[in-house]
């Protein structure tokens, strides 16, 4: 089992490593202020979303907040990237490409999608009688 003391000391370490307000992390992956406190009094372990969120936020990987492993890289996911620098700031530049790949029509948006057939076909029932 995860000591969730050492958990919410690992994250506030690592944010303070990268120059990143913890209120602020809390506030962008949508969590309570109170969440670190909670876990360091000791009992209150986040769920498994709650920790990807961060991870992904501090750009580390769950093993890591989880003191599973002394380097943030191992397991982390890399297929996505955030475009957060390590100062926490997001630039004009960088909402600005966010902004582009997102479909301005419905059709454009399909044609990011590969249609998909189901694993098996419904029998069709004999309507005649």
């Amino acid at each position: 089992m995860h000591n969730s003391q050492e958990v919410a000391t690992t994250i506030k370490n690592f944010a303070k490593s990268k120059k990143i307000a913890i209120g602020t992390m809390l506030t962008d992956c949508c969590l309570s202020k109170n969440t670190l406190s909670s876990m360091q009094s000791g009992g209150y372990l986040p769920r498994t979303e709650t920790l990807g969120k961060i991870a992904d936020y501090l750009d580390c990987s769950v093993d890591y907040l989880l003191g599973r492993t002394n380097n943030p890289e191992i397991n982390r996911d890399t297929t996505t990237t955030s475009p957060i620098e390590n100062d926490g700031l997001l630039t004009n530049e960088k909402m600005t490409e966010i902004f582009r790949k997102i479909p301005s029509t419905p059709k454009e948006l399909e044609k990011q999608f590969t249609p998909v057939e189901p694993p098996y076909k419904m029998p069709h029932k004999n309507t005649t009688g």
